[in-house]
């Protein structure tokens, strides 16, 4: 039983370490300006500190800025934030998509019980964010 558990660790943590590898390939993170849940541009601003999280972790964040002259849109990832929030827990987390519309990252999941929604959707943001720190990004120029 041991031998099992330890195998199950081993695997999950060399699927950790080659999804950061293929993340480490990637400089650019487009953010939109509105994600899905949301009803209004930047509502709550939680665009802005995304954008501003992925250029703390690593990345170049594209947010309300075009596509630099010469990048190809292959050479860049979609971010996206969702929201799984119950009746008394805000909880998002984040996802990177290819040029393929393949998910190659998903956060852990950030939970907040604050009651007003843009301090609790800060705070949940941020705790999801704790994955992408966990990458340590370093963009390899592949």
């Amino acid at each position: 039983m041991k031998k099992l558990i330890f195998a199950a660790v081993l695997l999950l943590g060399f699927s950790f370490s080659v999804g950061g590898q293929e993340l480490n390939n990637y400089q650019y993170v487009r953010v939109p300006e509105k994600f899905d849940f949301l009803k209004e541009e930047n509502q709550y601003q939680l665009n802005a500190l995304t954008a501003f999280l992925f250029e703390k972790f690593g990345f170049t964040a594209l947010y309300e800025e075009p596509l630099p002259e010469g990048l190809e849109t292959c050479d860049v990832l979609e971010a996206n934030v969702h929201n799984d929030s119950g009746l008394f827990r805000s909880k998002l987390y984040v996802t990177l998509k290819n040029c393929n519309d393949e998910v190659v990252f998903t956060s852990k999941t950030g939970v907040s019980r604050e009651k007003d929604y843009k301090v609790s959707y800060q705070e949940a943001l941020r705790k999801a964010f704790e994955s992408v720190e966990a990458l340590q990004h370093d963009f390899t120029g592949e």
